[in-house]
Order: structure tokens, then C-alpha cells, then sequence
């Protein structure tokens, strides 16, 4: 009975001492969403993690399909709990790409195709134009969704304004001053923004950056156009100005720029993040030191080349690569997501 008693007082002060480490417990509706707490992926809900006392956290809960919810949290010691509602996606914003599919990449005859048109046989020289792009294949895709536009000044400033990293606030572009774009570029595609920051902004709105097969199906259609357009050139149809003091376009601006679904300035404006990694396609004879899961593809082309071939990085599989930390005047992202992906009623 001595015994008893013993084990009993102990366990009744070790369970007194547990209610008094400081824990956060956060759970959503639906669960399953991923949690951060000062810009530190945590874990997911329902998720429970010791504080600390007289701390203020900043939460975000995410999850694709749901615009993610928000919290700005101070322990008073104990237990803290909060329960955060996601809301589903509104996809008036998304254009559906169906399944089936399409023609990726390039034929010899393509490649004669615009060299005739661009002129110049130089544009042939650099290996990622054309050699990376082949051979030209039928790819089948399920069913997704794509940003109708390119992620916008505005668009990306709500999502600072919400985001915090080990306490301190998501870094702005460099060309923003104290945090806020410049004037009158509300709808200019966002720039300066690198991989990271582009696949965070994503997640931050319950989507994911494009494949770049996703992206190439999105702007070519089924037809494999070079162009959104056609096979036809036109520098009046896109941003590809090519000298320095222009810039990248609000959003829409060239409404010939769109692609067969719908989809705008998927030629020039501004290049745009996608989630893959640079490498050879399957069948590919063709090798590249660059090859691997070193750089990820970059798409569409944009307003700027150092010479006179913007058009080529403007062609509807152009390919060309960054660093995950690479920042560009000229770089900018759009969103996407899975028709499997999207909430359900």
C-alpha cells in the first residue's frame, strides 16, 4: 500500500509539472494542413509543440486548395490553443487545362522554321536553344489548373504582409521601398523574386509552381505551336522590346499574347519559375554539365535579352535555368494546381 501511495504522489506531480511546460496546439478545419510558426515548417495539424512564456508566434496553416489562414499568437503560459478555419480556393482566377495530350519539345523542322523567321544562324549556337528541347514527343497530362496572369506587385504584397520568418518579416523585393512596390505597378508582374521565394508565395496560397511540362501544355496547346499565337513571329503580340529602359508590362496588356486555353504573357513579359529540374528529356542524345538537380527551368521568355534574339527565349519550349537563389529584373512566376489538388465541397 506504501508502494501505491509513493508511485501515485509522483505521478501526480509529474503530470503537474507537464501542465506547466508551456505547449501551442493548432488544428484546422480540414486537417492535415501544414503548419509554420515563424516561417519554420513545423509539422501538420492537429500539431502540438512546446513555447515559450510571453512569446508572440506568427502562424500560418496551408494547404493546397485553401487560401491558407493566418494568426498572430502570444503565450501566456500553459497550454495555448487556436483552431484556424481554411477557406477553399476561389478558382475564377485559374484557367482548367484538360487532360489529354500534346506535342513537347522541338523538330528539326521547327528549328528551321523560326531560324528562317528570326534570321541569323547565331541563335543555334547557344545549347539551350533547340538541342535541350528534343526530341519533339506526345506527352499526356492529367487535368490542372493555371494563374490566368502572372503573379502581380499586389498579389505578392498581400503575401508579405502576412509572412514572417523566425519573427521578422518576409524580405521584399530589393526595388521595393520600406516594403511596399513602387507607385502605380499594382498590376506589373513581381520581380526579383527567386525559386524559394516563388514555391513559398505558392504554398502561402494553397497552390504549387507549374511542371514544366504543365507550363508548355498551357501555352502551346495541342497543336504545337512555337508561339501562343501561331508559328508566325509577331513582335506586336508580346513584350520582347529588348532595350533597357522598358520593363515588364501589367498583366494583360498584350491581349493577342494568350495562349489556345487562355492563358496570358506565356510569351515575353517576364520569365517564370517552374518546379522542375534542368535535364535531358527522355530520348535525348544530347548531355549538358547543367544537367541534374542543380538548376530549376525557367519559362516563356521576357521584355529583355542582351541582343537582338528575344524571340527565342519567347517560344513556347524554350527552356532556360537559374539557381534556386537567383534573383532577375526579368523573373517573375505564376501558380498552379491539380484538378486532384482542388478542395473539395
Amino acid at each position: 500500500m506504501r508502494f501505491c501511495a509513493i508511485f501515485l504522489f509522483i505521478a501526480a506531480l509529474t503530470s503537474v509539472g507537464c501542465e506547466r511546460i508551456p505547449t501551442i496546439e493548432i488544428t484546422s478545419q480540414p486537417s492535415g494542413a501544414t503548419v509554420f510558426i515563424d516561417g519554420v515548417e513545423v509539422g501538420a495539424t492537429p500539431y502540438k509543440g512546446q513555447a515559450t512564456q510571453g512569446e508572440t508566434y506568427q502562424v500560418v496553416v496551408s494547404k493546397r486548395g485553401y487560401r491558407a489562414a493566418t494568426a498572430k499568437l502570444k503565450h501566456e503560459g500553459g497550454k495555448l490553443s487556436r483552431a484556424l478555419q481554411l477557406k477553399q480556393l476561389n478558382l475564377s482566377d485559374m484557367i482548367l487545362i484538360p487532360a489529354g495530350k500534346f506535342i513537347m519539345g522541338t523538330s528539326d523542322e521547327e528549328e528551321a522554321l523560326v531560324t528562317r523567321q528570326l534570321g541569323g544562324g547565331e541563335i543555334v549556337e547557344h545549347p539551350r536553344w533547340f538541342k535541350s528541347e528534343k526530341p519533339q514527343q506526345e506527352v499526356h497530362l492529367d487535368a490542372f489548373y493555371i494563374d490566368e496572369f502572372e503573379v502581380t506587385n499586389a498579389d505578392y504584397q498581400t503575401f508579405i504582409d502576412q509572412t514572417f520568418i523566425h519573427a521578422t518579416e518576409y524580405p521584399a523585393p530589393r526595388h521595393w521601398e520600406n516594403r511596399k512596390y513602387p507607385e502605380g505597378e499594382a498590376n506589373l508582374p513581381v520581380v526579383y523574386v527567386n525559386w524559394k521565394d516563388a514555391d513559398a508565395y505558392c504554398r502561402w496560397a494553397g497552390k504549387r509552381l507549374p511542371t514544366e511540362v504543365e507550363w508548355e501544355k498551357a501555352a502551346r496547346g495541342t497543336d504545337a505551336r512555337i508561339w501562343p499565337w501561331g508559328n508566325d513571329f509577331d513582335i506586336t503580340k508580346c513584350n520582347v522590346e529588348s532595350w533597357e529602359g522598358s520593363g515588364p508590362k501589367p498583366v494583360g496588356t498584350h491581349p493577342q499574347c494568350v495562349s489556345p486555353y487562355g492563358v496570358y504573357d506565356m510569351a515575353g513579359n517576364v520569365w517564370e519559375w517552374t518546379d522542375s529540374w534542368y535535364d535531358a528529356y527522355p530520348g535525348s542524345t544530347f548531355t549538358s554539365k547543367e544537367f541534374g538537380k542543380k538548376y530549376r527551368v525557367l519559362r516563356g521568355g521576357s521584355w529583355y535579352y542582351y541582343d537582338s534574339l528575344n524571340p527565342i527565349g519567347a517560344r513556347t519550349p524554350s527552356r532556360d535555368i537559374g539557381t534556386e537563389d537567383h534573383l532577375a529584373y526579368i523573373v517573375g512566376f505564376r501558380c498552379a494546381l491539380g484538378q486532384d489538388e482542388i478542395a473539395a465541397e
